[in-house]
């Protein structure tokens, strides 16, 4: 029977307790609101009052900053159109300069603020334009210098020829002695004359460019006045000497030379007017940047003074802030103190001695019936709904007690899979029809055993498995798949899955049988396919690998086909240069001619002070050319391919590609320039990243050979953590935008005369470093390509 509660019921008393709850939570909350109330007036008046104070000083600050920097980098750059860019950005700057001034209109110090911005955007412009005239004259004297340089060197060049006819005509005197001693003694020293001339020449030549680059070196430092003097010294003494070669016809080029060069660097001339305004230009500028500094302090200065009033009224206001939460956090602290104070009462009395205790031993007598018995004396009683649950369990355990009385035979012979039950020891109990008929038995009595029923081929495992140590008596289930022969000699598999289960006080065991006939019939039916593709497998794998061999052998003859071409284009690239490369050692080899001629003299005249000095002076030029013979012969070896990448010290490599193309770019007056000077390390190949230096460099050659302006630059590029971006451009017409996409082509070239493989065999040596190229163009309009490698880790 069940009885129905309609009062005094726990919903009833926990709805009283949660309007209670309710009303103190609702209680907190209205204090709360009141409090964050006035928190909110407060905060406005915060954000109104001195927010902006504050954001506008702010941004002045950020400003300032940004603006002192970007003067900084506008003192630093020499690219004219990166001074545009700068000077935008500077602009930029004092925009939002003048509108976070302007933001401020309203304080005291506005006026003074805003005519300091103005007096600093006046110096600043003065600043600019003076940096910009000091970038057109430095540029305007470093072409001097190049010119300069230039003609030094064509005069050097110039005496050359002279000094040797001069040693030939001494040793042609020295050759011949049958002429009189008296007149034969005179002609050697009218030669050892002509001969010092030539060294004196030599000499004041080369200190004369020593002056002079000294004065343009240090002429920040030394007064310009005092050091034109001097090189006007040294020019009337160059000239005085030089008139002794005027008889000779051959010297006029030599005169014409030293003439020009002499204008140029003459007292109260070009490269003077142009040092001195320089100087000018310096002190200037440095007088605008004490100002702008003065002024951003002035700036500064104020924008403190505005930070330090918005703090002392934010600090008062911080103070009535505080008090207010600590009357709000003591009201809320008392209430949400009784709150607790009631929860802990509702709790202990109301939820955990007439609910939960009673739900405890419910939940007692459900495991106690969950685990099978039915006999258990329920506990629970009460006249809520607690209460009810008790009885109607009471009255399910007496339901589940006569169900428990009745037979599941029926319910074992209806079903339709095929079912057997046995004892323990094996003897058969029950049998279903649907078991009968696959076993094709007509009936089954309880002296059968289970292995009775079965071949004979399955009697000893079928035993087995009902023994003390069997596996269905220590794991309690097994499966197992054995074969019977049908009447019809066919072959009939069948799954028994044996369960052991309690009936009543008593363990049985449940025997269920599956038909898998046609599932190993499939089994068998795969395992033959499966033979079958295997050995078709096999063989196309044999095939695949003879394959794979012929296809090793053709990409060897590929990367062997590729290293003769990039061999030869090593070649070529040394052919171009042997021109250059002859006059680059014949320097030194008439150097060594003078200094052993004169070692001889010494010899002669038993001169032995001055012989160590030539000596050391010859040992030098031969290390010289030595070493650049080297390097063309390292260049020109042979590499190979597949030799494993290692650690490339990147500047040697570029120094040492320098040195091949040095003479080359000295014949047709090309300045090269590494800009890389600190040391880097690269995971390639010396050998080919030389050559790849080199092509690149001797591609940059016939770029700036017809451009009045001849300059190469190597720089480094920013770069990922793992990478080395390097950069080689120059100062000619850049690339042609109809072919440049086409230049990694084979064949491929925009020169008169050449493969156009240079850039083709970068890119496959590049390939082969592992690394990547591209093609831009610089600033100034000129061609760059852009070398990207792995950088080496250790």
């Amino acid at each position: 029977m069940i009885r129905c509660v309609k009062n005094n019921t726990i919903g009833n008393r926990l709805t009283s307790a949660i309007i209670l709850m309710a009303f103190l939570t609702i209680s907190v909350s209205v204090i709360a609101a009141l409090t964050w109330q006035k928190l909110s007036q407060q905060i406005g008046t915060i954000a109104n009052d001195n927010m902006p104070t504050l954001r506008a000083s702010y941004r002045l600050e950020r400003s300032t900053a940004e603006l002192q920097a970007a003067l900084t980098a506008l003192d630093m750059n020499t690219n004219p159109l990166k001074h545009k860019a700068i000077k935008k950005n500077i602009i930029s700057i004092l925009t939002a300069i003048r509108q976070s001034i302007d933001n401020i209109s309203s304080l005291y110090y506005y006026p003074k603020i805003k005519s300091g911005q103005q007096l600093l955007v006046a110096n600043i412009d003065s600043y600019i334009a003076l940096l910009q005239q000091r970038n057109t004259q430095r540029l305007a004297l470093k072409q001097i210098e190049n010119t300069i340089t230039w003609l030094h060197q064509d005069l050097i060049d110039e005496l050359q020829p002279l000094r040797l006819e001069i040693e030939w005509q001494m040793m042609r005197l020295l050759d011949s002695p049958q002429q009189l001693p008296l007149k034969h003694d005179s002609n050697i020293k009218s030669v050892m004359a002509e001969f010092s001339v030539i060294q004196t020449i030599t000499v004041n030549v080369n200190e004369l460019h020593q002056l002079i680059e000294d004065c343009i070196l240090h002429h920040q430092h030394n007064d310009i006045d005092t050091a034109f003097d001097a090189i006007g010294q040294k020019i009337l003494q160059l000239n005085k000497i030089s008139k002794q070669l005027n008889d000779y016809p051959s010297t006029i080029t030599y005169r014409q030379l030293q003439h020009e060069f002499t204008q140029l660097v003459t007292p109260n001339g070009h490269l003077q007017k142009l040092l001195t305004l320089d100087n000018i230009n310096d002190i200037k500028i440095s007088q605008s940047q004490r100002n702008i500094r003065n002024q951003l302090t002035q700036q500064e200065n104020i924008i403190q003074t505005l930070v330090g009033h918005a703090d002392n009224a934010l600090e008062k206001l911080n103070g009535k802030t505080r008090h207010s939460i600590w009357i709000s956090n003591l009201v809320l602290f008392g209430v949400v103190f009784i709150t607790i104070i009631l929860s802990v009462i509702l709790s202990i009395y109301l939820v955990g001695r007439g609910v939960v205790k009673r739900l405890n031993l419910l939940g007692q007598d459900l495991q106690a019936i969950a685990s099978g018995d039915l006999n258990a004396n329920i506990q629970t009683t009460g006249v809520d709904e607690i209460g009810i649950l008790g009885d109607n369990l009471r009255y399910f355990c007496q339901q589940m007690q006569e169900i428990q009385n009745s037979n599941a035979l029926n319910l074992i012979n209806n079903t339709q899979a095929s079912i057997i039950t046995c004892d323990l020891n094996g003897a058969v109990e029950s049998v279903n029809p649907q078991a009968l008929k696959q076993l094709n038995f007509c009936n089954v009595t309880q002296k059968h055993q289970v292995w009775d029923l079965f071949n004979i081929s399955s009697l000893t495992k079928l035993q087995h498995l009902f023994t003390a140590n069997g596996p269905l008596m220590i794991n309690g289930a097994y499966n197992m798949t054995i074969k019977l022969i049908t009447k019809n000699d066919q072959s009939l598999y069948l799954r028994l899955d044996f369960r052991t289960f309690t009936q009543g006080n008593d363990d049985k065991v449940i025997i269920t049988m599956t038909d898998i006939t046609e599932q190993e019939n499939t089994t068998r039916w795969l395992e033959s396919t499966v033979a079958e593709k295997t050995q078709s497998l096999t063989i196309r794998n044999q095939q695949l690998r003879n394959e794979i061999e012929d296809r090793k052998r053709i990409e060897g003859d590929l990367i062997e086909t590729q290293d003769e071409l990039i061999q030869a284009a090593k070649m070529a690239v040394v052919g171009q240069t042997m021109t250059s490369l002859a006059h680059e050692l014949n320097q030194p080899l008439s150097a060594i001619s003078t200094r052993i001629f004169s070692a001889k003299l010494a010899l002669d005249h038993k001169k032995y002070e001055n012989l160590p000095a030539n000596l050391t002076k010859i040992d030098d030029l031969v290390t010289r050319m030595s070493k650049l013979i080297i390097n063309f012969r390292n260049f020109a070896k042979k590499q190979s391919a597949t030799k494993p990448l290692s650690k490339v010290d990147v500047q040697d490599s570029i120094k040492q590609a320098l040195i091949l193309v040095e003479s080359r770019a000295k014949v047709q007056k090309t300045t090269m320039v590494n800009t890389i000077n600190h040391p880097l390390y690269a995971l390639a190949d010396q050998v080919q990243f030389e050559q790849i230096l080199v092509n690149l460099l001797v591609n940059s050659c016939d770029a700036v050979a017809h451009c009045e302006q001849r300059e190469i630059k190597i720089i480094l590029l920013n770069s990922p953590s793992n990478k080395i971006r390097l950069a080689v451009y120059d100062s000619g017409d850049g690339f042609d935008a109809t072919i440049i996409n086409k230049l990694f082509i084979p064949f491929t070239t925009t020169k008169d005369v050449g493969l156009g493989l240079g850039l083709s065999i970068c890119g496959s040596i590049i390939t082969r470093l592992k690394g990547e190229i591209f093609l831009a163009s610089s600033l100034t309009g000129g061609a760059m390509v852009v070398l990207e490698l792995n950088k080496y880790d250790k």
